[in-house]
């Protein structure tokens, strides 16, 4: 094989790699939910039919009760509340 038409084979093999096997973009659910309870920091929260039991909260949340809606944000395993939606 020519060196040229080489090169050029393994450029568009590498180009087609690139659009054919791209990783995954990674996601960050964001879910809304309600506060069914506050404890200190934590708080247990109703998300899709499902309670969340002693999740972290931001700063931004600490005044949050419940029956307030609030954001839940997953990354990984752990979610986290990032925000209370104001009434």
């Amino acid at each position: 094989m020519n060196g040229d038409i080489e090169s050029e084979m393994i450029a568009a093999g590498s180009a087609l790699a690139g659009i054919f096997c791209a990783p995954p973009s990674e996601s960050r659910p964001v879910r809304f939910g309600t506060v069914v309870a506050a404890s200190g920091a934590r708080l247990d929260v109703s998300v899709g039919g499902a309670t969340l039991k002693g999740l972290s909260m931001t700063t931004s949340c600490s005044g949050a009760k419940a029956g307030d809606r609030c954001i839940v944000h997953a990354v990984g395993p752990i979610a986290v509340v990032t925000g209370i939606i104001a009434k």
